[in-house]
């Protein structure tokens, strides 16, 4: 479908918003903003500790030296499929796919691998040693690691489409199947018995336990966790996290009669709040009404006692919704995001709810402009801004 949109002059050039939305900017009760992208800008921290994990998996842990094994176009091709919100899924779907790759140079090459038993890995220095042991192995029988290219990453998000993590293990276990002749189902047992992301950071999931260190650093590690870090001990990533959208322009959406804004955010409350407070913004934001990952989880968890098994985090609209609810708007808000996630979130908030959700899809965060730009026109995304900053020049115009 093709929408119609104008041009809105502001102070960085000039923002769409679509002909038949205008009307909502009116009705607007009040905003909701995501975090990471819209306050503050991550690409130092969050998108920082990703390349870093994925490096440090493969050439660290498994001794193969290759540069460049992540980079930021392959974070934000991720990001623009719609099916990864959460950074440590995104990370896990990046070294699957050189797992992938990994698994069949070597099923190809007739290299015999030795699959662990669920009872022999339960620690984190017996899932280190394991995957130190396999890199060692097949580096020695020729296995080789090659960064990819955008267009071949490209391929292989396309191919899983917006289904996120599931998809690209879907996709994963076919391509292992077709270029090696085993069957699917022997291809998903493979690959799922070599996974450095199975369980969680205080048992074999290596990956998420050096993200987390990496990016939380030693003090707030221990905060958060509760338990000491075993390979990053030093200063976290999230001390570079500065903050994107201005005093003024949250000042100025106040002014407009809205109330502090929510954060509807995938990103864990207890990292997030002292960095609000480091700016000195935690007036301008409704903290208690906000929804962080510790609070979808909770959810999860909640459902998953009576039987119901689902993922809420975003594109699911469950976030914006309880943050909408929390913060008592009745009928209409607007939810500004920087990804195609965010857009999608805001979309179905407004399928599934009494809510008219006005998406506000912002690129100041994102590496290729242009392919997020059309991303959002593609899903009819209502306002199209360089920054939350033009907000304020924004309903202005409008109003």
């Amino acid at each position: 479908m093709t929408y119609l949109y104008e041009k809105i002059s502001t102070s960085q050039g000039f923002s769409l918003i679509r002909k038949d939305r205008v009307f909502l900017v009116r009705k607007l009760e009040g905003l909701i903003f995501d975090c990471d992208g819209v306050i503050f800008d991550v690409s130092e921290s969050f998108r920082s500790a990703i390349m870093l994990t994925v490096n440090w998996f493969f050439n660290v842990v498994m001794g193969f030296s290759v540069d460049e094994l992540a980079k930021p176009d392959h974070i934000q091709l991720l990001k623009d499929s719609g099916g990864f919100n959460n950074d440590w899924e995104l990370t896990y779907a990046l070294v699957l796919y050189y797992l992938t790759t990994l698994i069949i140079d070597a099923l190809t090459k007739s290299v015999h691998l030795k699959l662990p038993s669920s009872s022999s890995v339960s620690t984190m220095n017996e899932a280190y040693s394991l995957f130190r042991e396999l890199g060692r192995m097949l580096r020695k029988r020729g296995v080789q690691l090659k960064p990819a290219t955008s267009l071949e990453l490209e391929e292989y998000i396309e191919e899983a489409g917006n289904g996120g993590l599931r998809s690209v293990e879907e996709v994963s276990a076919r391509r292992v199947s077709a270029a090696t002749g085993i069957s699917t189902s022997h291809a998903k047992a493979v690959l799922d018995a070599l996974s450095p992301f199975k369980g969680d950071l205080y048992g074999t999931n290596i990956i998420k336990r050096y993200f987390e260190e990496l990016y939380s650093g030693k003090d707030l590690f221990v905060q958060v966790y509760r338990v000491h870090p075993v390979f990053h001990r030093g200063e976290g990533l999230i001390e570079k996290e500065k903050l994107m959208v201005r005093r003024e322009a949250l000042a100025g959406l106040i002014s407009f009669g809205f109330p502090p804004i929510g954060i509807a955010s995938g990103r864990l409350r207890k990292q997030t709040l002292p960095i609000i407070e480091r700016y000195g913004v935690e007036r301008f934001f409704n903290l208690p009404a906000s929804t962080f990952l510790e609070e979808v989880k909770e959810k999860e968890e909640e459902l998953l006692r009576v039987g119901v098994s689902v993922k809420l985090e975003k594109p699911n609209p469950y976030s914006l919704l309880s943050t909408a609810s929390k913060m008592g708007i009745r009928e209409a808000f607007g939810y500004v995001g920087d990804t195609v996630s965010d857009v999608l979130a805001s979309i179905n908030a407004e399928k599934e709810s009494k809510y008219s959700v006005m998406s506000i899809g912002v690129l100041c965060s994102t590496v290729n402009k242009a392919r997020t730009i059309e991303k959002f026109l593609e899903l009819g995304c209502d306002i199209i801004a360089h920054s939350p900053n033009e907000l304020p020049e924004i309903l202005a115009e409008v109003c």
